[in-house]
């Protein structure tokens, strides 16, 4: 089946709300209906993919850690999931996830990639013709990516996957640094380290990041802002073709490092704090290399980054609106993962903590028509619906290979067709599986289990698997019938397991055209 004919004219939204951090500008927000009720043609998709980004710091999310309007009124006009969940981090996998349709949790028959990534999960899509922007592509949509992600801007492993659409825009600076980092002094780049990290590694990429990043002075240099003013560039070209458009737009931020300029710092920081600019981190414990005051400052220059990226997709939208591209263009916004900043005493991204600060993520999709607008949805959701969702919408044939739930029906006030009483997922050699009653997270061998009850923890702070092994067990075995299991285990030394991560064998598959080698990893 072709793509949907049926829908709303284009129209520029008809209710206004504020965008860009600093709130300098309206954005509108809602769509309206042509008296038939048509729409000039298909519809158009855009995909925005947001990495590092935690649920909690949006006020949509219930929880305004950071200043998001841009986020908070493109969930005023759809639905926004209350229990999204990636089904499998980090990036990459998530990514695989995402554009596949597909479960890609658990890691089975997985092998290293080099330069691509050494832990469970990192790997090229398998098949390109099973992308759901691929599945768009035939069925007439124009297709077009811009992405500053270094994993799939980079490399040969990803780029089947880059040639798949009708244009892939590459921005460098995460992925390729285009001003040198000799530019930067080491005096500065140390000034945005805390004092444990002002090692000679951590000061090169520091340097080479500020190099690439605007200094913490120029806004415009930014990964967020290029990323989003590329893609905005691209929507007169895509306003003028005959055929519909599916744009994918991948921002890196706000992953660390971070150096937002000091207009977004003063809106969270403490104004008598004279110490270091903590602009990144360690995948540890906190306590054994931050002080509390680093601490506090790191989450201060997280907020400021996200606070940042949501001024620019709000730039972004508003160019979308500008160009009467709104009222026929569908909207989806989804991030790969969260961060510990501290919760729990650690800080990254450590696959022992798969609790909601790492795991939780948004999941926004906006209908042009503003059907459902405002709705919370609690329904599990994850990064394998995206692709069949957006099927769904377009009216295209949600092809019966994809494993992920289309939710599009939510939009005409029907339930999806899938009953999804549990959701389950994982990271390295760990998994989590979550009911409305109980959260557990463990190794995939089926020990160290942590049992948490949502109706009476719901911050999940007092782990009952030892008082509740039945529980434990019975969830653990769901997975296993879910997955048809037992899960893979990759080994991993003994410094590692404490954190909860896992080096996997020495079995490293060969880049095209090279012999294949065995050499010990790192993680």
């Amino acid at each position: 089946m072709g793509p949907r004919s049926k829908g709303f004219n284009r129209r520029r939204f008809i209710q206004a709300g504020a965008i860009g951090a600093a709130g300098a500008a309206g954005l509108p927000l809602a769509a309206s209906a042509g008296d038939d009720g048509e729409q000039d043609g298909p519809m158009n998709l855009v995909l925005v993919v947001i990495d590092t980004l935690r649920a909690d710091h949006l006020a949509c999310y219930g929880s305004p850690r950071a200043r998001t309007p841009a986020f908070n009124g493109l969930a005023g006009r759809g639905i926004t999931f209350s229990r999204a969940f990636p089904e499998a981090m980090a990036t990459v996998p998530a990514r695989r996830s995402i554009f596949s349709g597909t479960r890609t949790f658990p890691f089975r028959d997985w092998v290293v990639h080099p330069g691509l990534g050494g832990s469970p999960g990192w790997a090229p899509l398998p098949d390109v013709s099973r992308a759901f922007t691929t599945v768009l592509r035939r069925s007439g949509y124009y297709t077009a990516q811009v992405s500053d992600n270094p994993h799939t801007t980079n490399g040969i492993y990803w780029e089947p996957f880059r040639d798949s659409f009708d244009r892939f825009i590459t921005v460098p600076g995460r992925g390729g640094a285009v001003i040198p980092p000799e530019t930067v002094p080491e005096q500065v780049a140390r000034q945005w380290l805390p004092p444990s990290m002002r090692d000679a590694h951590h000061v090169a990429v520091m340097r080479r990041f500020l190099a690439n990043h605007g200094r913490g002075k120029d806004e415009r240099r930014t990964g967020a802002a290029r990323v989003f003013s590329t893609a905005a560039e691209q929507l007169p070209r895509l306003a003028r073709m005959e055929k519909p458009f599916a744009l994918v737009v991948d921002c890196f931020d706000p992953h660390e490092p971070w150096v937002p300029t000091r207009k977004y710092i003063d809106m969270y920081a403490d104004p008598d704090y004279t110490g270091p600019e903590v602009g990144t981190l360690r995948y540890r414990h906190a306590s054994s290399y931050l002080r509390p005051r680093d601490l506090r400052r790191m989450r201060t220059l997280y907020a400021a980054t996200v606070s940042m990226v949501d001024h620019w997709l709000g730039r972004f939208l508003e160019r979308l609106a500008e160009l009467e591209l709104a009222g026929n263009t569908a909207v989806a916004v989804i991030s790969d993962h969260g961060l510990l900043l501290g919760e729990r005493g650690w800080t990254g991204k450590v696959p022992s903590q798969l609790h909601p600060e790492l795991a939780h993520v948004p999941l926004i999709v906006a209908h042009p028509a503003g059907k459902e607008a405002g709705a919370v949805v609690p329904r599990f959701a994850t990064t394998s619906d995206v692709g069949p969702t957006l099927l769904g919408m377009a009216g295209v044939s949600v092809p019966d290979w994809m494993t992920g739930s289309d939710l599009s029906p939510l939009f005409d006030g029907e339930q999806p067709a899938d009953d999804r009483s549990f959701h389950y997922g994982g990271y390295f050699n760990r998994f989590w599986i979550r009911t409305d009653r109980w959260a557990l997270f463990g190794e995939n061998r089926g020990i160290e289990f942590e049992l948490y009850d949502l109706t009476l923890d719901r911050y999940e702070r007092r782990n009952i698997a030892r008082e509740r092994p039945d529980v434990a067990e019975g969830l653990y075995a769901s997975l296993l019938e879910a997955t048809d299991g037992p899960l893979p285990w990759f080994d991993a030394p003994p410094e590692l397991r404490q954190l909860g991560y896992d080096t996997p064998p020495f079995r490293i598959d060969p880049v095209p055209g090279r012999p294949a080698r065995r050499a010990p990893l790192t993680a």
